[in-house]
């Protein structure tokens, strides 16, 4: 009710209104935030499953738990100059749906290795790829969603993307929470909780197996949200710079 309000206030303020909602008439800024609030949902909710995973689950340190990520980050960062200076001569879904769908699978990939049994070297290979996908995925849904706005909507409309975001990464952290919750509670021995307990260097043998697969079954929640990242990415067009080329 409060959120409806406030867009009927925004709407009926004609002398510069905190959120212009002109701004959602361009389609690429409205799907580009559509698709970083289901990002910012993601990549929060990912998170948790995959450190409680590798450190209660497999008794990794947490700079160990860090060291598994570092893929990401590295090829990410190399990658990302070129995505951007590839999307500045192309359609942004060439780059924005590869990358979300890369990122995606490597999401589904580490939550079905999320076991016992898998070799914690093998999470390097997941975590590489979402690099790649992340670097087609951070940077160009950015520069899309502003690239047709007028210079004067430039700061409200660069507001109200990273206040979406914002948003997405806090639905992602509760509903994360009251996943992994419910996976615990359905699938630990019965008398454990799945984090009570917890031996130096993560769970006892007995709960560890569970406990794994809970935080793999909780993976499935950033995957699904990333999907309508990429319906979204689906529908932008090409920013009306590129077409007078």
């Amino acid at each position: 009710m409060l959120f409806g309000a406030f867009l009927w206030n925004q709407a009926h303020t004609r002398n510069e209104p905190l959120v212009p909602l002109s701004l959602f008439a361009d389609r690429n800024f409205a799907m580009a935030n559509i698709g970083i609030a289901a990002v910012g949902c993601a990549v929060t909710s990912m998170s948790l499953p995959m450190m409680f995973f590798a450190q209660l689950g497999r008794g990794l340190s947490p700079t160990q738990a860090a060291l598994l990520t570092a893929p990401s980050a590295v090829l990410s960062g190399v990658l990302a100059p070129f995505a951007g200076r590839l999307l500045d001569r192309t359609d942004p879904r060439f780059i924005l749906l590869p990358g979300l769908i890369l990122v995606a699978g490597a999401m589904t990939w580490w939550g079905l290795w999320m076991n016992v049994d898998t070799p914690i070297w093998a999470f390097l290979f997941p975590a590489a790829m979402m690099g790649v996908g992340q670097a087609g995925m951070w940077g160009p849904l950015s520069t899309t969603a502003n690239r047709n706005l007028p210079p004067r909507l430039a700061g409200a409309g660069a507001g109200v993307y990273n206040t979406t975001r914002q948003i997405g990464s806090v639905i992602g952290s509760a509903a994360i929470a009251a996943l992994m919750q419910s996976r615990l509670t359905a699938l630990m021995p019965a008398g454990q909780d799945g984090l009570a307990g917890a031996a130096h260097g993560g769970l006892p043998p007995q709960a560890a197996a569970p406990f794994s697969l809970a935080m793999g079954q909780a993976m499935l929640l950033p995957v699904c949200v990333l999907g309508v990242a990429i319906v979204a990415a689906s529908f932008m067009e090409r920013p009306s710079v590129l077409a007078r080329r």
